[in-house]
């Protein structure tokens, strides 16, 4: 495992590990046993990070860690904010070493989610992130403290370093822009190559479990939301808002988010589903005919009542 996967920061509060009591330690000395240290490295599974979508910048809505502390003799200052920052240098990532483990803002690290480690952004903050090798780019929230480990600038989750492109190198050189949430829901809102834009809430293994949060939504906020199955052998169900309309809509839907809690939600592209299924598309126009905006049922709505409908017709037939 190249030294690049290491995340340097342990004895910090949030890489704390436990103390082997003073005991225990000269039990294994005596018993002539040593221990080895834990390496870093990618998941044993190939992830497809094309269906992983970025962090969507959303308004702050805690308290930001940004009170400074000494690490190593070197006392760190963190910012008041992210708004406006930039800057260049290098960047690494970690992985399964600290999947799991909590972050210096109380979250959950999980290589498999569009994070950032950085030593004096207040936590959390977002930011764009560009391999200026490859000209990709990738926007992370940044919720952990680091890289501590020579002139490195910001450690990113595994599945951002994969998606710039240098996750078997280990180390590429980035520009870092630091995003405002604020000014970041009013800005205009791009599809690419004809796609629509989404907010992805969540992607499950259970079916049942999708189509739960799908109504909690609608319960909760009034947005009507979709689930999409995944072309995995063992499908994901991903659980999404959308298509976004305009910068206004799209602030209006984080913005409701935001107000019943729900987690934060990634930006996804989607293509639209009718230019591949031209019956869907018959059955959804049919459904949704002459029904004012509010009421227009989605498109796996208006399959189920057609199914429905089709299978009533069936059991009525003589």
């Amino acid at each position: 495992m190249q030294s690049a996967f290491t995340h340097e920061n342990e004895g910090f509060s949030l890489r704390s590990t436990l103390k082997i009591p003073s005991l225990f330690v000269i039990l294994l000395t005596l018993a002539g046993c040593s221990s080895t240290q834990v390496q870093d490295g990618p998941p044993s599974e190939t992830v497809d990070v094309s269906t992983i979508p970025d962090a969507v910048p959303t308004p702050i809505q805690v308290p930001l860690k940004n009170t400074p502390y000494t690490l190593a003799g070197v006392t760190y200052t963190p910012m008041g904010s992210a708004n406006g920052y930039s800057e260049s240098g290098e960047a690494s990532w970690y992985g399964t070493k600290f999947h799991g483990k909590q972050t210096a803002n109380g979250e959950i690290y999980d290589m498999f989610k569009m994070t950032a480690a950085h030593k004096t952004l207040p936590l959390p903050s977002y930011v764009k992130v560009t391999n200026v090798e490859n000209g990709k780019s990738v926007v992370v929230r940044v919720n952990d403290r680091g890289p501590f480990h020579g002139n490195r600038l910001i450690d990113l989750s595994y599945v951002a370093a994969k998606k710039l492109g240098f996750s078997n190198s280990g180390l590429a050189d980035v520009a870092i822009e630091g995003i405002d949430p604020e000014t970041f829901a009013k800005s205009p809102v791009h599809p690419e190559n004809g796609q629509l834009l989404y907010l992805q809430l969540a992607a499950l293994k259970n079916h049942h479990s999708a189509q739960v949060l799908r109504r909690n939504i609608f319960n909760k906020v009034g947005l009507k939301a979709k689930v999409v199955k995944g072309e995995e052998v063992e499908p994901l169900y991903r659980v999404r808002i959308g298509p976004v309309e305009s910068p206004e809509h799209l602030e209006s839907m984080l913005e409701s988010i935001n107000v019943a809690e729900f987690e934060a939600p990634y930006l996804v592209y989607e293509k639209p589903v009718f230019e591949q299924a031209p019956y869907e598309k018959a059955v959804y126009e049919k459904a949704a005919y002459d029904l004012p905006l509010t009421e227009k049922p989605t498109i796996e709505e208006a399959l189920e009542e057609s199914e429905e409908e089709s299978v009533e017709s069936m059991v009525q037939a003589p």
